[in-house]
């Protein structure tokens, strides 16, 4: 597993934005839905994103974590 890919950090960087669902970082960074999820799931794995809750529709959002955050902030 690559940490620091760009398609990790483009969806760190989403995720600083604000808190999004899978479907969303899907729609924004232009990517198949099981890319964004393992994506995803390798970063919650890492410490990275933690799951925040269920949204309206009942799908789990993602935010960044602080590690998340210092991460981005060592890349910038």
């Amino acid at each position: 597993m690559s940490l620091v890919g760009q398609t990790k950090i483009d969806i760190l960087q989403l995720l600083d934005e604000s808190p999004q669902h899978g479907y969303q970082v899907h729609k924004e960074l232009e990517i198949t839905t099981s890319t964004v999820y393992r994506h995803l799931h390798e970063l919650k794995d890492a410490g990275m994103v933690d799951e925040l809750s269920l949204d309206q529709q009942g799908r789990i959002e993602y935010v960044l974590t602080n590690d998340g955050k210092t991460l981005l902030e060592l890349l910038d």
